[in-house]
Formats: C-alpha cells, structure tokens, sequence
C-alpha cells in the first residue's frame, strides 16, 4: 500500500475501518460487481485478502467466507460486512445485539432456504411427510434454523450436519432429505431431488451489517452513512433511466400541460424544461424527466404523441433523497442522537 493511500485511509482504533466482503462463489462476485455499480473503485489482486476502496471513500475490504465475517463482526474483530441474511439468522445468539443489521436489502444474492427430497417420493408437501415418513433424517449446514423450521411444523426429525455438496447426501444413504440455499433449482434437478409445497423456510438476499460498539463511534458512523446513501442511491437508480427530448410549444406553459396530460411524464417531482435556440426561431424547448424503466416505451410513446422528437435515454448512475431514512433508523438502533 503506497504511503498517499495509507493516509487517506479513515481509521478507528489505530486500524483502517474494514469493511468484510465474501471471499469466493457467486457472493463474492456479485459483490464486487455491487461495490463497482455504486461507484467504488477496486483494487484486489489474484487472490489478496484484503483490498482497499480508494474512492468515494477510502477504507479496507478484507475477503473473508460469510460464517467469518458474521463472527467477526459481531466480536468486534471488523466494523462491517455484506452477507447473505440467511447466515446473519442462523450464526447469530439468541439475545444478542452486537451486531446491528444496516440495510436488509442489498438486491443481489437472493436464494431461498428450502427443503429438498429426493424426486421418486410421492410426498411433495411438507404435511406428507410428517404423515408418511415418521422422524426423518436431515442434512443441513443450517442446524438452528432447520430445527426451528421443523419443531414450529411437527416433523420428526434427525439432524445430519452436512458440509460441501449436500444435494449428493441421498443418494449416499446419509439422510433422507435436505434443507440447503436454493437459487435456480437446477443443482436439485440435477441431483434428482425436489422442492417440497410449504418448505421453504426464508428467503434471502445480502444484506450490510455492522458492529454496535463500532458504529458509535464517530467516524465509522460518518463512512457507514456514506455506504448507506451511495447504496441506496445506487439501488434506487437501477429502477429509472433519465429522458431527454425536444417539443416543439408555443410556450413553457403548455408543454407542460401536455405532458401532465399523459401518464408517466410527471418524473420523480416534475420534468425540467428549457428553451431550445434554434436558427429557424420556431419554439421549441428541451425536457428532462425521470422515467421508471418499467414504463420506458409508453413514455416515449406518449411523448412522441404529444410533439416529442429527438428522445434519449440515458442510464442514471445515482438518485440520492433529501436524507437517509435508513440512516435515521440506524441511529435510533444503537441509540446516539442525531446531530
């Protein structure tokens, strides 16, 4: 690390403030890719456990697997960390509160945690299994949710802690079903192994967490506000693209009348307009609105049918609010005040 980055690192207890991201599979890729997409710039080499955002920010990326960071973050050992929820519930202490979840949607990493049989049983429901099968076994790499999940539904049950490819346990004789994180269901499939109706015990996503203790203090609050609102300003801008287009108007007056005339024109407050200079003197005059990515082509529809030529659409990168709601709530959870 170059003497110029060092110093601009923002530290907390004589160390930089880290931020925990995934180390391999599916969530450390989607969680680069995230980090890039809100703006942040990556420097990780080969296979370097930690790594350093230079901007907007400037604090430390330590690469670590999921269950460590969970940990980590909860001794204290790292102020915060991307995880999928689903680690966050089964890892956690019943009680306790040292660590604090920021934000619970991040929109990437979604899976489910359900459970699998294999696919030549007749019972495909979670109440054909307690009534024809008896106590069962299960593997599972989430013993406390999969017991909690059972108990509350009345399956009799035998847990089998599982490690690596748990979809081969059945086929191998180690348990009767599964309960393992399912994305698209094609490693069941081809397992030969099925969802079973009412088996799904969470849904999941990656989500930001922090230290309590940590988060009090005075600068790991100022970089977390500061992932907060780039996050959520990035999360909320994959929703809209920005449009421009020309209409020709007697006046500013009426092109805003057509255009509040039709649905989807109205932008996130209102369209910005401004004349157009042009060499003819016909008038005409320029219009930006936001526009949900949704409802794009009627739109453009619309504005073509009241006068509207030249549209370009052009991706927004953020749309920041007037504050963080979810920085206000953050607050209220560790309990400081709101300076």
């Amino acid at each position: 690390m170059n003497n110029k980055l060092q110093k601009s690192l923002i530290t907390y207890k004589s160390h930089p403030i880290r931020l925990a991201i995934p180390s391999k599979g599916r969530m450390e890729v989607e969680t680069q890719d995230f980090l890039q997409t809100c703006g942040f710039k990556l420097t990780r080499k080969d296979r370097q456990y930690t790594d350093y955002i230079q901007r907007p920010l400037s604090i430390q990326l330590v690469y670590q697997r999921q269950v460590d960071i969970v940990r980590g973050v909860l001794n204290g050992t790292l102020e915060l960390g991307i995880v999928g929820n689903d680690l966050v519930c089964e890892h956690i202490p019943i009680g306790e509160n040292g660590l604090v979840v920021i934000l619970d949607s991040l929109n990437f990493g979604t899976c489910s945690l359900e459970i699998a049989v294999p696919d030549e049983w007749i019972e495909n429901t979670l109440q054909d299994i307690k009534r024809n099968r008896g106590k069962v076994k299960v593997a599972t790499k989430f013993p406390k949710l999969t017991k909690n999940f059972l108990e509350f539904n009345g399956i009799s049950y035998e847990l089998v802690e599982g490690n690596g490819s748990l979809e081969v346990y059945p086929e191998l004789g180690y348990c009767d079903i599964i309960v393992d994180l399912v994305s698209t269901g094609q490693t069941l499939k081809d397992n030969r192994l099925k969802r079973v109706k009412n088996g799904c015990i969470m849904k999941s996503e990656a989500v930001l967490i922090g230290n309590r203790t940590a988060l009090r203090d005075m600068m790991v609050l100022k970089v977390t506000r500061e992932l907060i609102e780039y996050f959520e300003a990035s999360l909320r801008a994959k929703k809209f693209v920005s449009v421009f287009v020309n209409m020709r108007g007697q006046s500013k007056e009426n092109v805003i009348k057509s255009i509040f005339s039709k649905k989807g024109l109205k932008g996130l407050q209102g369209p910005t307009i401004s004349p157009v200079y042009t060499q003819s003197g016909e008038k005409m005059y320029a219009i930006h609105i936001i526009v949900e990515k949704s409802n794009l082509k009627q739109a453009i529809n619309n504005l073509r049918s009241i006068g509207g030529s030249g549209v370009v659409v052009i991706p927004t990168l953020y749309i920041f609010e007037e504050e963080s709601l979810r920085y206000k709530e953050l607050i209220k959870k560790i309990g400081i005040d709101n300076d």
